[in-house]
């Protein structure tokens, strides 16, 4: 057996045995992996706070020839505003519920470590003025007011198109999937989903096999596409600065899911 230590991210936990938890975890240098913590559901277990779920600590592995068994851990970011903001809360563990099933296992990737650590680090601080004014609200015994499109989810949105895009699934935009011709400009766009962008030439006319989902046919409109390829290319900071209409946000989110669905196989919930 050989010792090692990893930056990771706490994703999910499940029961085993009588007082141990196995961990599904992100690490920077090795991808998604599961770990085992042993005697982690006694009380005051000196690990587990370490190994909650949506986490960020170092822990430090022995090498097993099952799991690797956790032996210590230092914590670096507990995101605890977010944990105390129940909508965020709710929101993060759908967004992990999908990232189990879109991330390979045991496949490192530093850009897809740093989103999620930034996607954490955003929700934390926006819950964290959240509950401030929540709570300066209560005292002057007034409501609190939101805004219609909330940052947070652009930002579950933002994730997931970074993973799509360094998985290799990234739809292609620029040109038509039936004449490979360079796709003008135009207000909106005709998206089979299993096929791509139709020009509108032609081709786009053959049959294809006699499956539904392959033939969705999705209307999507230059604005979306545009965020899209922002959403990709910047950082997590940058989507506080995005400014989106109602109705290319609920586009976005639809297309989102139906591009997640296709890639996990199976149906998702954002």
């Amino acid at each position: 057996m050989s010792d090692y230590k990893t930056e990771v991210i706490i994703l999910k936990s499940w029961k085993s045995k009588e007082y141990d938890r196995i961990y599904s975890v992100f690490s920077r240098e090795h991808g998604k992996m599961r770990v085992v913590g042993i005697g982690t559901r006694r009380p005051k277990a000196k690990l587990a706070s370490g190994l909650e779920p949506l986490t960020r600590s170092d822990i430090f592995l022995v090498k097993c020839r099952a799991l690797d068994r956790v032996k210590g851990t230092i914590v670096l970011r507990q995101y605890t505003s977010l944990k105390q903001h129940l909508d965020h809360l709710v929101s993060s563990k759908k967004t992990v519920s999908i990232l189990e099933k879109l991330l390979g296992d045991n496949e490192a990737s530093e850009e897809i470590f740093v989103a999620m650590k930034d996607y954490f680090k955003l929700l934390d601080k926006i819950s964290k003025a959240h509950l401030l004014m929540e709570q300066c609200y209560k005292q002057v015994g007034g409501n609190i007011i939101t805004k219609d499109l909330p940052v947070w989810q652009l930002a579950q949105l933002a994730l997931f198109w970074k993973i799509i895009y360094w998985n290799g699934y990234f739809p292609r935009f620029r040109h038509c999937t039936y004449c490979d011709r360079k796709i003008e400009e135009r207000d909106r766009y005709e998206f089979i989903l299993s096929q791509g962008i139709n020009c509108g030439c032609r081709s786009a006319e053959r049959t294809f096999p006699d499956n539904a989902k392959n033939n969705l046919k999705v209307d999507l409109s230059k604005n979306v596409i545009k965020l899209i390829k922002f959403l990709v290319a910047q950082s997590m900071e940058d989507v506080e600065k995005i400014k989106v209409t109602g109705g290319d946000f609920q586009d976005l989110k639809q297309f989102t899911k139906l591009i997640l669905e296709q890639v996990v196989e199976r149906r998702v919930e954002l």
